[in-house]
Parts: structure tokens; C-alpha cells; sequence
């Protein structure tokens, strides 16, 4: 079977020699060789020569280019790694983070062995902490899970592994002069693996330890990129999500990895602030956005953000972002901030596996709640 390991790049020099080194030793050890690609998106402090000075075992080759898409972003990025993976004639294209420090050689094999079985998309199955993957627990997951009916819980985990037949799917789409040619790359590979009806799997990866974000601080742009994107396949998609009723479970391939995974600081009272701050900023247009009785309920949960109203939140979204009424998921971000906020308070004494099952089961109010949804498309809502 043909590999090919793609690394997205932009400035990470301090982590990506790593991560170069256990995917050449994961391609060595159980494919007899492959090739590493890194996309880098124009770094400065080094990372392309790094990648390149990296030592490999014979067999593995490395290839490093800064990427000519005109829009600046990961999705640039993995949009000119399946052309380069298609373009070497391989079987699977497996992409992996360039911030990572839990990757280990194993992981290749995990993301590409079963394109090999049939397989057309492999998505990864992590242990994370509890306050790691703000956006996945509150937003993507939940969502992607009530919509298509499939449990991929880390549907934006950005480590895959992709057949020829989404690559070439997902080259022919008209999505690249969007959010997708950013941070929305993740829910776009995921959604059109699961509503073009490709068979998924699940790759049990174990603990991830990469460079978490405090999502008061710097996770703004990539809600406004993932949420917009969603929502952009929602309509998209809607003949194959509207009669989806039931969640049905994925395959996973291999036994699941334990492990303790690092603490991930959130700054709560930041958070609440934010909340606070840009819900005034964005009070009108929000007006607009939610229903009279969600905006009254939303005003005062702030501090109290049950997972039904979550989801009214989302999907009133949606139909505003439909209607043209939206025209970016931004004004949604106090509410996010809200509801990571919320999430915190209820978690602080949790362990992930308490605060997991808190995770999982907002999915199934989600899926309760879909008829909601449903409501809003077919009343011209939408």
C-alpha cells in the first residue's frame, strides 16, 4: 500500500522535527517506506528546514513546499497535500498535526491500515482532557451527530486518514475560496465522508498532548471558520440529514489506549467576561438571529446554559445563516464563550470520564431536539 504523511505547517519549529521523525519510523516499520510532505504556509522561524534536516530511516521519503492557494490556512494546506498524494499515486493520504508531542509510530499504521481493509475515511479517537476540544465537545460533535446519525467523536480532530475516493471527492467540490480553505478543512473531510455515504472508521489513537488553546483567548477565528462551514453543508446536505432519526455507532479499529492526559488551563472568569462583553456587541444582531424566547432565555443563562437551549442556540443559527440573516457564525461567539464557560463550572471537580459522559449525552439532547430543527427548516425559517 502506497503512504503518503502530510503535515500541515505554519511557524512550527519546535514541534514538527517530532512529529516528522515518528511518521517516518511508523512508515518504515509497518509499510516498508512512504513519503512525508509538509505544506507550510510561509513559516519564519524555520520549520520547512527543520523538516528537512530531519533524519529518517531509509525507505522514507521527505518532500517540504510552502503552498500556492491564495487563501492562507490549513484547508490550503491539505487541499494541495491530497493533490500532491493523488499526483504519487497513493492508496491513503494520512494527515497529521505539526503541533503534536503524543504522536507515535503506531499512529500511522492506525490512520492508514484501514483504507487498506476498504475503508474510505479514518477519523481519530483520542483521550483528551476535559477542557481540551472546546469547539468539538460544544459544537461539532453534538452537531455532526444529530445531523448525520453517525458517532464520530472527534469529527475536527485534524489527524485522518484519507482514501482516493474523498480526496478526489473532495477536490471536485467548490468550497475552496471559503472557510474550508482555513480551519473549516476538518468538518468539511468529515461531513463529506459520512453524508456521501464513504465508509468510516475510527482510529483509537490514545492520549492527545499537542499545543491546546485557551479558547477565551484565541479560539475566535476558528469558531467563526468551523460553525460557518457547518453550517454552509447543512444546506448543502439537507436531503441526506432530515430524515436521519436514530445515532448509530462507528467501528473502531483496534482496541482503545488509556492514559492521563495533560491538564489544560481555561481562564473561567475571561471567559464570562468575553460572554458578557460581546453578547452587548452583538445584542441586536442576535435580536435577529434567535427566537424572542430563546434570546430572553439565552440573556439569562449566561451563567446557567443547559444543553436543550444549547442546541436551539445552534440551530437557530443555522437557520439564520440560511436565510442570509448571519452572514458569519461570529455573533454565535459570546454564546460559545457562555456555554465553554458553563461547561467549566459544571466540570471543575469531573474526571474526563464524568465529564465525557456529560459530552456524549448533550449528542442525544441534540438528536431529542431535532424535530425543533426540522420545525425551523420546513416553516421557511431556514
Amino acid at each position: 500500500m502506497r503512504v503518503v504523511v502530510g503535515i500541515p505547517s505554519y511557524n512550527n519549529a519546535g514541534t514538527i522535527g517530532f512529529v516528522v521523525r515518528q511518521a517516518a519510523e511508523g512508515l518504515a516499520r509497518y509499510f516498508g517506506g512512504g513519503i512525508i510532505v509538509n505544506a507550510d504556509g510561509g513559516s519564519t522561524d524555520g520549520t520547512r528546514e527543520v523538516v528537512m534536516g530531519t533524519e529518517v530511516p531509509e525507505g522514507v521519503e521527505v518532500h517540504s513546499f510552502t503552498y500556492r492557494w491564495p487563501i492562507s490556512g490549513k484547508g490550503s494546506a491539505v487541499k494541495e497535500l491530497m493533490e500532491f498524494a493523488l499526483g504519487r499515486d497513493a492508496d491513503v493520504l494520512v494527515l497529521v498535526d505539526s503541533d503534536l508531542r503524543s504522536i507515535t509510530p503506531e499512529w500511522i499504521r492506525l490512520l492508514a491500515e484501514p483504507v487498506g481493509r476498504g475503508y474510505d475515511f479514518v477519523a481519530p479517537l483520542y483521550l483528551r482532557h476535559k477542557w481540551d476540544g472546546t469547539i468539538t465537545n460544544g459544537i461539532a460533535y453534538p452537531m455532526t451527530v444529530s445531523l448525520y446519525g453517525r458517532d464520530v467523536r472527534q469529527p475536527i480532530g485534524g489527524d485522518f486518514g484519507l482514501g482516493r475516493k474523498l480526496m478526489e471527492l473532495c477536490l471536485s467540490e467548490d468550497v475552496w475560496n471559503t472557510h474550508v480553505a482555513r480551519f473549516g478543512i476538518d468538518i468539511f473531510l468529515t461531513t463529506t465522508a459520512i453524508a456521501n455515504g464513504l465508509r468510516i472508521v475510527q482510529a483509537p489513537l490514545g492520549v492527545k498532548v499537542h499545543d491546546p488553546k485557551d479558547p477565551a483567548q484565541s479560539l475566535g477565528p476558528m469558531f467563526n471558520q468551523v460553525v460557518g462551514t457547518l453550517f454552509m453543508l447543512m444546506g448543502r446536505y439537507e436531503d441526506v440529514w432530515m430524515n436521519v432519526r436514530k445515532i448509530e455507532p462507528v467501528p473502531v479499529f483496534g482496541d482503545f489506549r488509556g492514559g492521563e492526559p495533560e491538564p489544560v488551563n481555561v481562564t473561567l472568569e475571561l471567559l464570562e467576561r468575553k460572554a458578557r462583553e460581546l453578547f452587548s456587541q452583538y445584542e441586536r444582531v442576535l435580536k435577529r438571529v434567535l427566537r424572542p424566547g430563546t434570546f430572553e432565555a439565552v440573556k439569562g443563562a449566561l451563567r446557567d446554559f443547559d444543553d436543550r437551549l444549547w442546541s436551539h442556540v445552534l440551530y437557530e443559527g443555522a437557520a439564520a445563516y440560511r436565510k442570509g440573516i448571519m452572514g458569519e457564525a461570529e455573533p454565535l461567539i459570546p454564546l460559545y464563550f457562555a456555554k465553554t464557560a458553563d461547561f467549566v463550572r459544571r466540570t471543575l471537580d469531573a474526571s474526563t470520564e464524568e465529564a465525557e459522559k456529560l459530552v456524549r449525552e448533550r449528542a442525544k439532547v441534540f438528536m431529542e431536539e431535532k424535530d425543533y430543527l426540522l420545525e425551523l427548516w420546513k416553516n421557511g425559517e431556514a
